[in-house]
């Protein structure tokens, strides 16, 4: 938890709810409404460079079409992201921001390509194996299990990975005994998402120690009002 006893705020994709999602002007954004950190998604390039995009295509968050993998660093720099913005490389983006900063491996191969990672990043996954590899090729980098089913499954699974978080969707199967045991097993609770002042209050009952949220900027006040 913060000061102020509130959980940690990560940016979703940044400031996706007032910019074009994971830009640099997204990221910036981010920062500037007080969030700890971001969120992002990495994928790799036909040319090998690691790029920072959601989709398996280009096709919802550019004027372009076609898939990330089959197309070019400058292919895709040709793009419009969004508000002139253009798709970021990761080293780009980790510059633009010196949070804390949670990676989401959205294309297995990415994690052959990652290098390195300041020490405030952390890698994360739907997918044990992606996380699996991961610890064999950066074991110096902190691990994240994301999910959308909280529950024994989840706290196994992190364990056994030797991940330190694990970033559960909000069911209600996430209890505060649910968190209690993961803090237990030594791993940090991130839900999501905040999108409302309700579930941001709940957030703070279950005893969570982050939330990722597409409207950083918003959640002090959810929290004051």
């Amino acid at each position: 938890m913060t000061a102020g006893n509130r959980p940690l705020v990560y940016g979703h994709r940044g400031a996706r709810s007032e910019e074009p999602e994971n830009t640099l002007r997204s990221f910036r954004r981010a920062a500037a409404l007080g969030a700890d950190g971001i969120e992002l998604d990495v994928r790799v390039s036909a040319d090998g460079h690691l790029v920072v995009v959601h989709d398996a295509t280009v096709d919802r968050t550019t004027d372009g079409e076609g898939e990330v993998a089959a197309l070019t660093l400058a292919q895709l720099r040709s793009l419009d992201a969004g508000s002139g913005e253009r798709i970021p490389t990761l080293d780009e983006a980790l510059a633009s921001f010196d949070g804390l900063v949670q990676v989401e491996i959205k294309a297995p191969e990415a994690v052959r390509v990652i290098r390195d990672l300041p020490d405030r990043a952390v890698l994360t996954s739907f997918h044990p194996d992606v996380l699996e590899d991961a610890a064999r090729r950066l074991p110096g980098v902190a691990r994240g299990l994301i999910t959308h089913d909280p529950g024994e499954a989840m706290l196994r699974t992190a364990k056994d990975l030797g991940a330190t978080w694990v970033c559960p969707a909000h069911t209600d199967a996430l209890t505060a005994e649910l968190v209690e045991r993961c803090h237990a097993a030594g791993l940090r609770v991130d839900s999501w998402p905040a999108a409302d002042r309700q579930l941001m209050r709940r957030f703070v009952e279950l005893g969570v120690d982050a939330v990722t949220t597409d409207h950083p900027g918003l959640i002090d006040g959810w929290l004051e009002g």
